[in-house]
């Protein structure tokens, strides 16, 4: 798996993931700008991995 780094959201004014767009809503992030080509991606947060894969049933899962 190839590891990948986007922008950081501080970058853009943001705080963090609980902020809200100017409209008050949540960005939508299409799920192809944070997997690309892959199937499952490690995500890091406070100090552990999660994993965020497409099964073969096309469903989304997130596990620790």
């Amino acid at each position: 798996m190839t590891e990948r780094h986007w922008p950081s959201t501080q970058d853009k004014g943001d705080h963090g993931a609980g902020d809200h767009g100017p409209t008050g809503t949540p960005r939508r992030v299409p799920l192809s700008q944070i997997l690309g080509n892959d199937r499952e991606v490690v995500i890091a947060f406070n100090g552990a991995d999660y994993r965020l894969r497409i099964t073969r049933n096309q469903k989304l899962i997130l596990t620790k």
